[in-house]
């Protein structure tokens, strides 16, 4: 029973803690994204339980692809192609980098 309270309490967490860092618009989101994929690889190696509740819980609740989409599609729209695509490749070389050296670090 506790960790489905801790998984309910965590997403609810990461979830305020990414809207709250992510007002700031694609950066905050990038900054999101590869935070998130770091701490998820830290992670990665818990046994289940603890994993659910931090990893895909709060960790899950606190990443987001959906506003990371739309941020690129209204980069596109306000800014221009180069832009977005420079945001979308930038997020993923960051985020993957992240998590990969957060699975160096375990």
């Amino acid at each position: 029973m506790a960790v489905i309270f801790s998984f309910i309490f965590l997403s609810a967490l990461g979830a305020c803690v990414r809207w709250f860092i992510g007002r700031k618009g694609p950066i905050g989101v990038l900054v999101v994204n590869v935070i998130g994929s770091f701490l998820l690889a830290l992670t990665s190696n818990w046994v289940d339980p603890y994993f659910t509740a931090i990893g895909i819980g709060g960790l899950g609740a606190f990443t987001t692809f959906s506003t990371f989409t739309s941020d690129a599609v209204s980069l596109k729209e306000n800014r221009g192609l180069l832009s977005a695509s420079s945001y979308v490749v930038g997020t993923a070389v960051l985020s993957i980098s992240a998590a990969g050296l957060g699975l160096l670090i375990i």
